[in-house]
């Protein structure tokens, strides 16, 4: 038996060089990326883990994103990442990724966008 289970980062907050005008492209402005993956895992994972689809991949490739410098035209193109890096396992069959410029205008808590993908090479089976 197995069970669909959410696995979930919620609210990082990362600065990233990201933006199509000018000013977007001199200095860093703070990117929030929450991110929703169901899995499918046994009902009863082992102890040892290695049923577990673990968060931590996808948080580390974000940060060193960050650390790298690499400027990213559209919130749109980061998403398209974080799905590549997240299917790359066959266990991930949907994903939900959420990236959020905060700073962009005062009267609203972000911009963004929501984008929902299911792993293609499970829909292809």
């Amino acid at each position: 038996m197995s069970q669909k289970t959410i696995v979930r980062v919620d609210r990082l907050s990362v600065p990233l060089s990201i933006g199509v005008l000018d000013h977007e492209r001199r200095a860093q402005q703070t990117v929030v990326i929450s991110i929703d993956m169901q899995v499918n895992i046994p009902d009863r994972p082992s102890e040892e883990g290695q049923d577990y689809v673990s968060y931590a991949p996808i948080v580390e490739y974000l940060i060193a994103l960050s650390n790298g410098g690499r400027h990213i035209d559209l919130v749109e193109e980061l998403a398209d990442e974080i799905f590549d890096v997240l299917f790359s396992d066959i266990r991930v069959e949907r994903v939900s990724v959420s990236v959020i410029k905060p700073e962009i205008f005062s009267q609203a808590a972000g911009v963004g966008v929501v984008i929902e993908r299911d792993n293609p090479a499970i829909s292809m089976k």
